[in-house]
This record gives structure tokens, sequence and C-alpha cells, in this order.
């Protein structure tokens, strides 16, 4: 939740990350480059919140190192975004080696916060 409850309309998609990366880090997590994960025991993190479209990923703003010029974008009041993310996390079964778990759901930014499009998965099913 700390991704969502992170998103505020009335700023720019940048401003929107430093303050998800931000709130991350103080609550224990690591950010990131790009399925590179840190060799400490932390969870690792990052965020790719892109706008969500017709075709996939759309033209407003987003979250996300991959559209560096949708950054700037200012989120508004109905912006569709795939609240995406990568985490890294220690497995101990595996000698500490990091799984990564990618997570991704659409949703929509109101005045009030983030609200799901749809019922989203709340736990993560292991296969081993």
């Amino acid at each position: 939740m700390i991704v969502i409850n992170n998103i505020k309309t009335g700023i720019t998609a940048k401003q929107n990350e430093i303050n998800i990366y931000k709130a991350l880090k103080e609550s224990g997590y690591s950010q990131i480059e790009f399925n590179k994960p840190n060799a400490d025991e932390k969870t690792d993190v990052i965020i790719g919140c892109h706008s969500v479209g017709d075709w996939g990923h759309g033209t407003g703003p987003s979250i996300a190192f991959f559209n560096p010029v949708q950054l700037d974008y200012v989120v508004k009041p109905s912006n569709l975004f795939s609240i995406e993310f990568f985490a890294f996390t220690p497995m101990p079964e595996w000698g500490g080696k990091k799984l990564r778990i990618p997570l991704e759901d659409d949703a929509i930014v109101t005045e009030r916060g983030v609200e799901w499009l749809y019922p989203i998965n709340r736990r993560v099913l292991l296969i081993k």
C-alpha cells in the first residue's frame, strides 16, 4: 500500500516518484536500478507505474523510469495507471538469493486517492 498511498494529484509524476521512493526507504526497502538487486538482506523495489491507454501503455503521466518525458506530466484526477513494481526479496532457502516478484494491477487516480479498477490479488502463491 506504500506505493498507492503516495500517489497524489496536482503534482508531477516525478514528484510522486520521489515521494514513493522516500516512503519505501523509510519503511526499510531499497531502491534499485531495473533488474539489479543489491546483495544485502533488504527487499529491493523498483517502480514502473505507467499510464494506461487503448494499447497498453498510455500517453499520460507515468511514474516510471522508462518514460522520462512523462515524468514531467502533472497527475490529474481520472488518470489511469498500471500500479506496477518489482520486488526482489531474499529467499533463505536459496542461500539469500533474491526472488523477483513482479506485481501489476490497474487503477484510477481520484481526488480521494488511488482506486482499483477491479479486485486485486492480495497474496502471492509461490509454487516450489
